[in-house]
């Protein structure tokens, strides 16, 4: 039987194990996941094959051909469903189907909306995405943290895992203290424009008012053009901010107060600091919204502090004998821990072994820094210590069976650091993962959230919409209603495809060219495929109730239907690696691989039973792109 969600998948499967038998029939035993099986490289030689010949010559004392051959001949064919044939050839062993039972099959499950879907499995998989600093508007590389934990979570669902989205509200930092002292000093003014751009601005005019203190020369000079830049955007709220911090005799002081005030839970402080905050998270929701991106839970850092989880990290990290003090600064002694437990050696990809070595060296302490602060000398928390808090809340409050923390790659020392701690606070370190990616950069744009100077996610979107209305200005037969809803699933599909595309690894070059070009790989690109799609099938009716599979008897046909049967291995891939990014570009393979098939075989106009084959593997493109666009998040558009 072949899996009506899988079915290329359950015949590798059946094949590694028709595999496996044949080796222990050779005296061999191969665990038939070490196996490998792939499609071949032409239709001619078989549909799927294995180069066995090469992975046991060694382990047999054989030539990989002698090998292929002698598993051919004790292979039982019969074990494989609809297999035709098995064959050796130079070191493999290819194998074929009945083709048009193969097709039928493939056809069939990508027609399904559980194409790809695994069965509902394991404990809770959280994904920590987004969680950026309240003080300034989302910009685009918060957009791309949003995205790639969105579109993760999706495809962790899809594969049947049990996921929370969490994110984490920074509200007990010096930024969005920063800026809550600057609200505290503007309380009365009622917020222009969208609210989170508005605190976005109180943030950098405090922020500037309290450097100019101190600024000279080419600093105090980029200090006052940011300012007038600032001014010239947000007015009067600017100027009476700017005025506020500079009478006041010691902000700094100010600021460290409301800080210890806020974290000690006292009533005054949380008045405003929440307010701020709260306002704040209400601009990012909407924000998040328009991208179609919803987490489950705010996890707020404040409430780690007051609800006990940050003192009762420290009591148990002083309990593992690994905390130390400087200056009434408390710290976790990695310098010690590395030494002496393995187990933190491990969390840094060090081996016992190698620790001496870089001790020897006199190199340890610049690959592991010696001392990971939790407090300051003050005694109010740094982040450092609500993330370990916050990584045993992960783990014995919500009981997570792993988290994926979708953090940017500069912070992979913090999380290292992190679990280390995690370890030493006696819990698996290996539960939570940090999901590491590069920044975006924009051509000509260098951000700095404290001067008031980025591009804001709001802005993108705005400026993509923008674009697309223009394009969509002459279409005829459309209303005014219709190209503004058309352009706005554009707009959030080409932010979110320019986004996630690229390896997490990899930074992204923000370009308007690439993001909104209808000729490949992009959001729109993909989207126009599927309007095709549904726009043939509309003409035509809808689905053939039934259709002959050995109608479909060309190379393009078949190549486009072992693309589809891809599509579940994709996705496991793509959970594994933690690239998001593979299913993107799957989705735009499809979509060139289908607008190719478009221009070489008539659909509407062939004959029966040509006709209807096609209808139908038009069907199952239309449901398999779609899903993989479900799962990035790229809108489906029936018209466009």
């Amino acid at each position: 039987m072949l899996d009506s969600r899988d079915p290329l998948g359950s015949l590798k499967e059946h094949i590694a194990r028709g595999i496996a038998e044949a080796a222990s029939r050779l005296g061999l035993k191969v665990d038939p996941t070490e196996i490998p099986v792939q499609k071949t490289p032409s239709r001619e030689v078989g549909h799927l094959g294995s180069p066995i010949g090469f992975k046991l010559a060694g382990r047999l004392k054989m030539s990989p051909e002698e090998v292929s051959k002698n598993v051919v001949d004790r292979l039982n064919l019969s074990s494989i469903p609809i297999a035709a044939s098995a064959s050796p050839a130079r070191g493999f062993v290819n194998f074929r189907f009945d083709e048009p039972t193969l097709i039928r099959a493939i056809i069939d499950a990508a027609s399904s909306p559980e194409f790809g879907r695994g069965d509902v499995r394991g404990g809770v998989v959280m994904v920590e995405h987004t969680s950026a600093n309240p003080a300034h508007p989302l910009h685009v590389g918060s957009g791309r943290n949003a995205v790639i934990g969105d579109s993760y979570a999706r495809m962790l669902r899809h594969a049947g895992r049990r996921v929370e989205t969490h994110y984490l509200v920074n509200d007990s930092g010096n930024q969005t203290i920063l800026m809550s002292y600057g609200f505290s000093k503007v309380t009365g003014e009622k917020p222009k424009g969208k609210i989170d751009h508005w605190f976005g601005a109180v943030y950098a005019a405090t922020n500037i008012a309290i450097e100019l203190r101190r600024a000279e020369g080419e600093e105090r000079e980029r200090l006052e053009q940011a300012l007038d830049r600032l001014r010239a955007e947000h007015g009067e709220v600017v100027d009476k901010v700017f005025r506020a911090i500079r009478e006041d005799p010691d902000p700094e002081g100010g600021v460290r107060n409301l800080l210890a005030a806020y974290q000690a839970g006292e009533t005054w402080a949380k008045e405003i600091v929440r307010a701020a905050v709260e306002s704040v998270m209400e601009g990012f929701v909407d924000t998040l919204d328009r991208l179609d991106i919803k987490h489950d839970a705010y996890d707020w850092e404040s409430d780690l502090i007051w609800n006990g989880w940050t003192a009762e990290m420290l009591e148990r990290l002083k309990d593992s004998g690994y905390v130390g003090f400087e200056g009434g600064a408390a710290y976790v002694d990695l310098a010690r821990a590395i030494r002496e437990r393995e187990d933190v050696a491990r969390v840094f990809g060090l081996t016992a072994e190698r620790v001496r070595e870089l001790d020897a060296e006199g190199r340890l302490e610049e690959v592991v820094p010696p001392k990971f602060y939790l407090t300051r000398s003050d005694g109010t928390w740094l982040y450092t210590a609500t993330d370990v808090a916050y990584s045993l809340y992960k783990i014995e409050g919500v009981g997570v069976e792993v988290c994926h923390n979708v953090i940017g790659a500069e912070q992979r020392l913090e999380q290292l650091q992190v679990r280390a701690s995690v370890a030493l606070a006696g819990e698996d370190p290996d539960r939570i993962q940090h999901f590491s990616y590069e920044m975006v950069n924009l051509v000509g744009v260098a951000m700095s959230g404290r001067l008031g100077i980025y591009v804001t996610l709001d802005e993108l979107m705005d400026e993509a919409k923008r674009k697309v209305v223009e394009l969509l200005r002459d279409r005829p037969g459309l209303s005014q209603e219709e190209a503004e809803e058309i352009a706005e699933k554009v707009a959030v599909g080409a932010i979110r495809f320019a986004l996630l595309s690229v390896d997490p690894s990899k930074p992204v070059v923000f370009s308007w060219d690439r993001v909104l070009n209808l000729e490949a790989n992009s959001g729109p690109f993909t989207q126009y495929a599927y309007t095709r799609a549904s726009g043939i099938l509309r003409k035509a009716g809808g689905s053939p109730r039934e259709y002959q599979a050995a109608a479909l008897g060309t190379d393009g046909e078949y190549d486009l239907v072992m693309h589809l049967a891809e599509f579940p291995e994709t996705l496991r891939s793509a959970i594994s690696l933690r690239r998001p990014d593979v299913v993107a570009q799957y989705a735009n393979e499809l979509a060139a691989r289908f607008n190719k098939f478009y221009e070489t075989h008539p659909v509407l106009p062939a004959e029966e039973p040509t006709r209807s084959a096609r209808l139908a593997l038009v069907s199952a493109v239309r449901n398999t792109l779609g899903l993989a666009m479900d799962l990035i998040g790229v809108p489906r558009l029936e018209k466009m």
